[in-house]
């Protein structure tokens, strides 16, 4: 008898060491509502001595830390039941962070009823919630990019065609029908000018091809910033003719650096993110002007930037041209239709350049878009 007296005081002297010590919130409530128990953690948590715990209704001490549904009678009810109950809620723990917690109320097995109490484990779910909510997060991006590539899929089929179809549709004619020489020359035309849509088209799939995979690399030569604006000057003209909008004022703004227009920079992106964003201005102008230039904005850093008279872009949208595949929303159906991915590519090329890129807009009153790289003079002689 006395043997089995000291098995079971040691297994409740075991009991008390694990539930005084584990890491969870344990605290016994009574037919009241009132605490008559709580572990080492329930008193780290709310940083009060036992004797300002136990005693006071669990509703009081529990919600005066936060957001918790416990009430009296819910305890009453798990009372009424002997069923479990299981809640989740928000508590401000003493540092003032916000954590999520769950809340076990579990009815002591008592046959004879003669001293009713429920258990309350309470346990820190802050970081599961925040795992859920990240899982939650990464299925959303994960169908939406899917949504984005199913409609790329679907607009490149339709940007290839269009410059396919009309190359062989204008040889056949070239080559079956008797023309004349001036009649020729314009097929010719056209053959030439869908051609060169195909091909940018298709750098522009190799060139997403190399910033998905890191592997585009900026080579910094020597550039001749003047140079390099007159090119693209003579750029920006040719496409205004193409576009029929002769009317249209192409200006060039440039600031006198003497020998500093000699600067360190991958010249060919360069140009590449300037013909895109020229060429977008002029595409989207039907009157009015196209302004580009550079100047400097502070003693290291290089301004460019290229302003039209055009649609202009609501506040809402504008950072979505910057993203890949964004603009191909109702883009079949648009009288200017496009890849939507010149711009997704300039900003990563403006970064990969240690810059950054931006825009100013209003709609009806134009856009203006800015990119910065850093201004490194180079030697003449390197």
């Amino acid at each position: 008898m006395f043997d089995r007296r000291e098995r079971s005081k040691d297994k409740i002297d075991e009991l008390e060491y694990i539930v005084r010590n584990i890491p969870d919130m344990v605290l016994r409530v009574d037919i009241r509502g009132r605490i008559t128990f709580v572990n080492a953690a329930s008193i780290l948590f709310f940083e009060k001595p036992p004797d300002l715990i136990i005693g006071q209704p669990i509703e009081d001490v529990v919600n005066e830390e936060g957001m918790v549904p416990v009430d009296f009678p819910l305890i009453q009810r798990v009372f009424k039941t002997r069923q479990a109950e299981i809640i989740e809620g928000e508590i401000n723990s003493k540092s003032g962070l916000k954590k999520d917690i769950e809340i076990r109320i579990l009815p002591e097995p008592d046959k004879n009823q003669r001293n009713p109490h429920l258990v309350l484990l309470v346990r820190d779910i802050t970081m599961r919630k925040a795992a859920e909510l990240k899982v939650v997060q990464a299925m959303k991006q994960a169908q939406e990019s899917d949504m984005l590539k199913s409609a790329f899929l679907a607009n490149m089929s339709h940007e290839i065609r269009t410059p396919l179809n009309a190359i062989v549709g204008f040889s056949q004619i070239i080559i079956d029908k008797d023309i004349d020489e001036e009649e020729q020359q314009r097929f010719f035309g056209y053959i030439q000018q869908n051609s060169n849509q195909l091909i940018s088209l298709v750098n522009d799939i190799i060139d997403i091809s190399k910033l998905e995979s890191n592997q585009l690399v900026i080579r910094e030569t020597m550039a001749d910033l003047k140079l390099i604006s007159a090119e693209l000057k003579s750029i920006a003209e040719t496409e205004k003719n193409n576009r029929d909008k002769d009317h249209l004022l192409v200006i060039l703004e440039e600031e006198d650096l003497g020998s500093g227009a000699l600067i360190l920079a991958d010249s060919y992106r360069l140009k590449q993110i300037l013909i895109n964003l020229l060429v977008n201005a002029i595409k989207f102008t039907p009157k009015g002007y196209v302004q580009f230039g550079y100047k400097l904005k502070d003693h290291d850093t290089l301004l460019f930037f290229v302003r039209d008279t055009g649609i202009g872009i609501p506040e809402t949208r504008q950072q979505e041209v910057f993203q890949y595949f964004h603009q191909l929303e109702n883009s079949l159906n648009r009288s200017n239709t496009g890849t939507g991915l010149g711009l997704a590519i300039c900003k990563r090329l403006v970064e990969l350049m240690d810059g950054s890129i931006w825009i100013e807009s209003e709609p009806g009153k134009g856009s203006s878009f800015f990119f910065t790289i850093p201004y490194r003079i180079a030697s003449p002689n390197a």
